[in-house]
This record gives C-alpha cells, sequence and structure tokens, in this order.
C-alpha cells in the first residue's frame, strides 16, 4: 500500500511541476513604454534634433532651450527610436549634462540604436529657485 501512495505522491508532484514549466514557458509580457514624468513640459522647453552618424555608430544631436524664467537643471532626455509607422521600438533615458539657464539653450548629442525615425523629449526636469539676498 505504501508503494501505491509513493508513486500517486510522485505522479502528482510530476504533473504540478510540468504545469509550472508550460507556465514559464509562456512570452514574458512586452515591456512598458517610458513617457516624461512631467506633463506639459513643452510649454518651458523646445528641442531641435536631427539623426546623423559618427564612426559608423547612429547618434541623435540637437538643442534643449529653456523658455522658462527660472534655471532648469538635473533635466534628462527621453529618445525614443520609432519604426517607419511610428511605433516605439527603441527608448533611452539620458542626462543632458549641461544645467540650462532661463532663455538659454544647451547642446546635446546622444548615441542610439538605429531606427527609422526619432523623437526627442524633456524626461524630468528641477527647477532652480534662489533665495536673492535680502538688504
Amino acid at each position: 500500500m505504501r508503494n501505491v501512495m509513493r508513486v500517486g505522491a510522485v505522479g502528482l508532484v510530476l504533473s504540478l511541476s510540468s504545469g509550472c514549466a508550460a507556465a514559464q514557458v509562456s512570452a514574458p509580457p512586452a515591456a512598458a513604454v517610458y513617457t516624461p514624468l512631467v506633463r506639459g513640459w513643452e510649454q518651458f522647453f523646445r528641442i531641435t534634433w536631427e539623426p546623423f552618424q559618427r564612426r559608423g555608430r547612429p547618434y541623435v544631436g540637437g538643442y534643449v532651450l529653456n523658455d522658462w524664467g527660472l534655471f532648469a537643471t538635473r533635466v534628462q532626455l527621453l529618445v525614443d527610436g520609432l519604426d517607419a509607422k511610428g511605433k516605439v521600438v527603441t527608448q533611452k533615458v539620458t542626462w543632458l549634462g549641461d544645467d540650462i539657464p532661463a532663455s538659454n539653450s544647451t547642446y546635446f548629442e546622444v548615441p542610439v540604436e538605429a531606427a527609422s525615425n526619432y523623437r526627442v523629449r524633456v524626461f524630468a526636469y528641477d527647477w532652480l529657485e534662489t533665495d536673492w539676498p535680502r538688504r
């Protein structure tokens, strides 16, 4: 009688483990697409860019203009690689590297993966507010 129970228990373990293995074989969920952390960034910044190659590697380069009256710091850019239909196929978040004073711009270059087209957006930023000395 003990042998029968062992065989039944082993069969149950095998059937459960094969069910788990089948669940692990399924395709992973699609990766989430990043979007800018701050909505409405377009009212504060303007971006111009163009793709280019350096030593056979694709890059996107251009300018970020701070249209607002405050100093922008800790600026991050989101560069989307798009296919021919405009679907996001690659993404890269990168630090701009320079702070941007009010009404000024700074240049950027970002190495990217090859894509049909690109889109550059401000991903995140902070405003640097200073207290002026009181007299």
